[in-house]
């Protein structure tokens, strides 16, 4: 009796409605597309929470099990994918100078985009003033130690930041997702076949190269799989984080607020910023550009992870915006780790400001300029994987000696946030290798405009009948 009496009988009915709505979606996707699925499980999964909210969130125990399976998969991946990737791309670039110049001008634009978000996200933070005085934080001394402790774990000082960004045991480095440490051993192993290449035959290493290619479609078709489970993801990953934010009705509106302020500074620097870049730099119409990039930024949206979406973004570029191979499979699978302005520029500047008006604290110009540089250096290596955003932020409010309890506080607003966030940073991604494309002369203009040539052609066959 007393083993009855200690299970969680709401947690159960909870994980029983969900497998309902399992049915439900598995159902909808037969006659559906994944993005309209997806997009229905994330209104199942908001409900889901509100109906289960619940203190520490103890109704959707074994729910929020499903989410952090699907996250953990999903990171897994992430070194595999990008080692692949980027070994790929050098490979098929088969020079040095090839890889110099593409390299840097990825790099570049990454790197500007990121600055423009930062930029955006201050004015945003300055203009609505972010509530001075909010409640929020009221709780902050109510966060435990060993939760502090837990994420403090992640608190690096600037120097062993900077530091961390470069190899030191390649087991290691993989093993903990060290993404510049990864891309660094993997341009090094490209480069040395480059070298071999040249000096002794392609013959010689050919057999590398196979390798390398077969791997990378062994890892992407694992991937697509898991994508293919992302409806059900969304579900559980929305409920939780719906109802750890409906467990505390005092501070609903204020997070609420926070999250349109995020949505609106991601959205605006992913369509309005971006599509000036399209427009002037890479020379293409923005309105065709972002629906050929569509599908793209509508996994990175229900997926959450740069990652995850690599494989659509890749694929968009090369067979409906024109960029070539070599471009599409360097600087995309680049931007899921370099830039990722949504995840590293606009939700950790956005919630220090946040914290700084809420608190009062006495901030001047020079605090919010080392607030940039901070960002926009931890911006050079994140993984493009759910949950990134909170080790971004970890990472700024320490370098800035703002408490950790404070980004605790507002984690329940994470996962809805970023939606927006890693569109944007999906975006960026295929900007940039747009953009790279059109400077390095590998952009083919006649596969960007087939859609408008097919419907030329059209209409001219309906005049010719008439």
């Amino acid at each position: 009796m007393d083993f009855l009496l200690s299970i969680n009988w709401i947690a159960l009915f909870a994980l029983s409605i969900v497998s309902l709505l399992f049915v439900l979606l598995h159902l909808l996707s037969k006659k559906t597309n994944r993005t309209i699925t997806t997009l229905i499980a994330l209104v199942f999964g908001a409900i889901v929470g509100i109906v289960f909210a619940s203190e520490n969130n103890s109704y959707l125990v074994w729910v929020g099990l499903i989410g952090d399976i699907y996250v953990n998969v999903i990171t897994a991946l992430a070194a595999p994918i990008i080692i692949v990737s980027i070994i790929s791309s050098f490979v098929s670039l088969k020079s040095k100078q090839a890889v110099r110049s593409i390299g840097t001008r990825s790099v570049f634009w990454l790197l500007a985009s990121a600055a423009g978000a930062i930029v955006l996200s201050l004015a945003a933070g300055s203009v609505f003033g972010l509530w001075e005085k909010s409640t929020v934080f009221d709780g902050i001394a109510s966060v435990s130690d060993s939760t502090v402790e837990a994420y403090g774990d992640l608190k690096q000082s600037f120097d062993e930041t900077l530091l961390g960004l470069f190899p030191s045991n390649i087991i290691s480095d993989i093993a903990n997702n060290n993404i510049v440490a990864i891309i660094i051993i993997a341009a090094a192993i490209a480069l040395a076949y480059i070298g071999v290449s040249s000096s002794e035959g392609e013959e010689k290493v050919v057999s590398f190269k196979n390798l390398v290619e077969t791997t990378k479609k062994i890892i992407f078709k694992i991937l697509k799989v898991i994508i293919d489970f992302t409806p059900y993801a969304v579900l559980c990953l929305i409920a939780s984080s719906a109802a750890a934010i409906f467990s505390d009705i005092d501070t609903i509106l204020q997070l609420l607020l926070l999250v349109g302020i995020i949505y609106a500074v991601a959205f605006f620097h992913a369509y309005i910023f971006n599509g000036v870049l399209i427009k002037f730099a890479a020379k293409l119409n923005p309105v065709k550009f972002f629906k050929k990039i569509f599908s793209a930024q509508a996994t990175a949206f229900t997926t959450q992870s740069s990652i995850g979406t690599l494989p659509v973004t890749i694929d968009a570029l090369e067979n409906k915006v024109g960029v070539s191979e070599e471009v599409a499979n360097f600087t995309a699978p680049l931007g899921t780790t370099i830039g990722m302005p949504g995840c590293t520029c606009v939700w950790p500047v956005l919630l220090v400001m946040f914290f700084v008006n809420a608190t009062g604290l006495d901030w001047g110009v020079s605090n919010y300029i080392l607030l940039a540089v901070v960002t926009l250096v931890l911006s050079l290596g994140s993984a493009g994987v759910p949950g990134i955003a909170i080790v971004s932020s970890v990472a700024v409010f320490s370098a800035l000696d703002l408490p950790i309890a404070a980004v605790v506080l507002l984690i329940p607003i994470n996962t809805i946030s970023d939606m927006a966030r890693t569109l944007n940073n999906a975006t960026c991604a295929a900007v940039s290798a747009a953009i790279v494309a059109r400077k390095e002369g590998q952009l083919d203009d006649s596969v960007f405009n087939q859609e408008e040539e097919n419907k030329t052609w059209q209409t001219k066959q309906k005049q010719v009948q008439q």
